[in-house]
């Protein structure tokens, strides 16, 4: 039995590519695994108010969160519009605030919870042609840290912040060398990289206001 059996997990883009092997991956560990996606039960738009207190309003008690949903709009720089920006903000960094707030509220009153934030390590490398993405995820890590200090003793929160692991639909071999070539393992991870780092954090008893890069040593480069 691991530390997860039996607890209610909520994944925000739970349904496809990292954040789909993320619910797995809770699965197997034996928590209830609520998602939210446009295909899923619980389909509602997170880059709405409405859209995350129906969200919200709908939950039982949750005891695992994991912020997953996120767009990842290409805007090459001077191109950058104001429509663009408002949505990715309201989808990568308001919806995981109001989600973590409310439900990170429930948890401390309760006594136990877990919140996982999926940064990237655009935080770090912000990319020209994806500025409003990467100012959204260098969000999500000053979230993580004010949540950790918001909500401790009794809950912990933690983010991931992936490197190459899944690349964007449409990028040509050009421009996945580009993305791997940078790394020191030389090669793309896997879905499944993020999910184990999720499971650790979230069975974690110690560790809070970290950002753990699982990125096959490309922040190092």
């Amino acid at each position: 039995m691991t530390p997860l059996a039996g607890r209610t997990a909520l994944v925000t883009g739970g349904a496809k590519r990292v954040g789909a092997a993320i619910a797995s991956a809770l699965e197997s560990a034996g928590a209830h695994v609520l998602v939210t996606s446009r295909s899923a039960p619980l389909s509602f738009d997170l880059s709405t108010r409405s859209g995350v207190e129906s969200l919200l309003a709908a939950l039982p008690p949750v005891d695992l969160l994991v912020n997953a949903a996120a767009n990842f709009i290409r805007e090459p720089f001077g191109s950058i519009t104001f429509e663009n920006f408002d949505a990715t903000f309201a989808l990568n960094a308001r919806a995981p605030l109001f989600l973590s707030q409310t439900l990170g509220l429930a948890m401390k009153e309760r006594g136990y919870g877990r919140i996982v934030n999926i940064a990237d390590i655009a935080a770090t490398i912000p990319w020209p042609a994806y500025l409003p993405y990467s100012m959204s995820k260098a969000a999500i890590v000053a979230l993580t840290r004010g949540l950790a200090k918001a909500l401790a003793p009794n809950v912990l929160v933690n983010a991931i912040a992936p490197g190459p692991v899944l690349l964007p639909e449409g990028y040509d071999e050009t421009l996945a060398m580009q993305a791997i070539e940078p790394t020191l393992l030389k090669r793309t991870g896997k879905p499944e990289d993020v999910a184990e780092a999720v499971v650790f954090l979230l069975s974690s008893d110690y560790i809070t206001g970290q950002t753990v890069a699982v990125d096959g040593g490309r922040l190092l480069r």
